[in-house]
């Protein structure tokens, strides 16, 4: 029986007796341990970032269940340990058994008390943008998705970073609102995905329903629909666009105490209407007497990682325009 009562875990997982499972993009744990050097029982197919002590060491790569070893030479006395996910599980997910050492009481640098922005938790639901899908690529036809996407620097981490908050990132490439792209997998958008606490296991019938009592972000960020309106036709009709937003919209009101919304778009190809679609459901909401709203239009000319998706410098850039606006909406909060 595994004790995860010193791990601290960020992003969406399922924990039990047994193990600790995720598909969640940018997912990590932190933990403390003592010793000079660190195994992980792990399984699943994906990449990890390690950190000790604040510094990277070599990439992690998992895929069937064994003890995967970490690190070794390390000082002797206590470290501390994150461990990130970088890629995506579409389908299927990974999962965490036992560390060796086991687990102290964490010196995480994790904490809940709310940071100098006054946000500590937020949250980011979107599409392969919002994944970091192919940033690390150093063109847009070279490699693969699972070797050239670190979700760990995608534009959400490093807004949370600027932030001094916690995050989640629930992403799903090639999802969309009211449909995914090319019409894959009907029955599977992005808010059917979200209920879930691992999307990946989902339509396998092998997920939990995601419990909302764990995490009551202060601010979060959709960028969706990107995948409802690329892509050979026919697209959405522009009133079933906008309702479906509004109506995950309320959900989310329904799950949270009074966060900030942040609604992204961005340029689509070929039909560009979501940032035409965004501003009218932004208009609609204000209508409605909804304060809690706002529209970030993020430019994002000539893509350059993989299959013509934001790279690491784009990333870098999203975030900044978004941690402003984050910051310009608290401020307006505290002025209030």
């Amino acid at each position: 029986m595994m004790d995860f009562q010193n791990i601290i875990w960020e992003g969406r997982w399922a924990l039990d007796s047994e193990k600790a499972r995720t598909c969640a993009p940018a997912a990590n744990f932190s933990f403390s341990f003592e010793g000079q050097s660190l195994d992980l029982e792990m399984e699943g197919e994906a990449r990890f970032k390690v950190e000790i002590d604040g510094n990277e060491l070599p990439e992690l790569l998992t895929r069937e269940r064994k003890l995967y070893h970490v690190a070794e030479g390390l000082s002797s006395g206590v470290h501390t340990a994150r461990i990130w996910k970088k890629t995506e599980s579409e389908f299927g997910s990974v999962a965490l058994y036992s560390t060796s050492p086991a687990t102290t009481v964490s010196q995480s640098q994790n904490t809940s008390a709310l940071s100098q922005s006054g946000i500590s938790q937020i949250e980011f639901i979107g599409d392969s943008y919002t994944v970091g899908f192919g940033n690390a690529a150093r063109d847009p036809i070279t490699g693969t998705s699972f070797t050239t996407t670190d979700a760990s620097q995608n534009y959400g981490v490093l807004t949370a970073q600027k932030l001094g908050a916690s995050f989640a990132i629930n992403a799903y490439s090639g999802r969309g609102l009211v449909q995914n792209y090319m019409r894959m997998a009907p029955n599977w958008t992005i808010p059917k995905l979200y209920a879930y606490t691992l999307g990946g296991e989902a339509p396998l019938g092998s997920s939990p329903l995601w419990n909302f009592k764990q995490f009551d972000p202060q601010v979060v960020c959709l960028f969706v629909g990107i995948n409802d309106w690329q892509g050979e036709g026919p697209h959405p009709e522009a009133k079933a666009f906008d309702s479906a937003y509004a109506d995950f919209l309320d959900k989310l009101r329904e799950h949270y105490t009074r966060p900030q919304f942040v609604l992204i778009s961005t340029e689509v190809y070929p039909v560009n209407y979501l940032p035409e679609r965004v501003e009218t459901v932004l208009t609609q909401e204000l209508s409605r007497g909804n304060r809690d709203v706002s529209h970030l239009f993020l430019e994002t000319p000539h893509n350059a990682g993989l299959d013509f998706h934001p790279n690491l410098q784009r990333h870098q850039q999203m975030a900044e325009s978004l941690y402003l606006k984050i910051k310009d909406i608290s401020i307006q909060k505290k002025s209030i």
